[in-house]
């Protein structure tokens, strides 16, 4: 089998699992209305395309990231998503885990339009936001036990990033490299929305900001997502949508990431 065809082989494999994955996300919004007296649970793997776009700087050495939607499946090593949630009444606490290994590979030209080195990037994130919420105000769907409801939410925003960046030039042996890891908690403020459409199809739309610069926190991280859902029964949903997450943080002089994500989102919730 040639060289090509594992290829195309293994972007088939991705796809696929983007696709099956489109049962993933309900847990975005319950999709079931909650008694006051009892605790409903719903369990979220997804899929989040994610691309990668901004700069990182390590020391004195600086590299562009630029991995569009069109080259992830060329520059994504691993992705896994789990989103967790738990309501009372008004009441919710939740979770959501992100893992990202992407790595990109571009030329440094000199003026006279030279290529110098290959500068290899690669970045492992994990991403976990964890909090409560509060439902302000919520009216009957038009679904059969759901509701629509504006709910705020306060928590945080665990970032882990692990850098490494590789420079390759015949201008000397053995190539170099250097490695950062870096990690730190953002407090976050924001609001939620969900919104039946339909009997079946629903919105969720969430957005929020933190960091401010508070102690080792980011000078500002933001994020903000669509989401249209397909409710299959009272239990199950598939959802896809459109996530963007942002993140600029200086922890010295040297050490600097200004990055956003942004991508696809595709998956199926269970609640129970």
């Amino acid at each position: 089998m040639n060289i090509s065809l594992w290829k195309w082989l293994d972007d088939m494999k991705k796809i696929l699992v983007s696709l099956l994955a489109l049962a993933l996300m309900a847990s975005f919004a319950p999709s079931v209305a909650e008694a006051a007296d009892d605790w409903k649970f719903a369990v979220t793997p997804y899929v989040w395309g994610a691309g990668i776009n901004g700069t990182t700087t390590v020391g004195r050495h600086k590299a562009d990231v630029d991995v569009s939607f069109n080259d992830i499946l060329d520059n994504l090593d691993f992705a896994g998503m789990l989103n967790l949630q738990a309501r009372k009444g008004r009441f919710g606490l939740y979770t959501d885990v992100t893992y990202l290994g992407v790595s990109n590979t571009t030329p440094v030209t000199g003026p006279s339009g030279v290529k110098l080195l290959d500068a290899s990037t690669s970045i492992d994130t994990w991403i976990v936001d964890f909090g409560a919420s509060w439902e302000a105000a919520s009216w009957a769907g038009s679904g059969e036990g759901r509701r629509s409801f504006v709910e705020l939410i306060a928590g945080g925003r665990y970032w882990n990033f692990d850098t490494e960046i590789e420079a390759d030039s015949p201008f000397f042996a053995g190539g170099r490299s250097v490695q950062k890891t870096a990690d730190w908690v953002d407090p976050i403020i924001g609001a939620r929305c969900a919104v039946d459409l339909t009997p079946k199809l629903q919105f969720i739309g969430r957005g929020d900001v933190g960091g401010f610069d508070l102690g080792s926190a980011s000078k500002l991280t933001w994020s903000a997502s669509a989401i249209l859902g397909w409710h299959f029964s009272p239990l199950v949903s598939g959802w896809a949508g459109w996530k963007y997450l942002s993140v600029e943080r200086e922890d010295d002089k040297e050490n600097s990431i200004d990055l956003a994500f942004s991508g696809p989102v595709v998956g199926v919730a269970f609640t129970f």
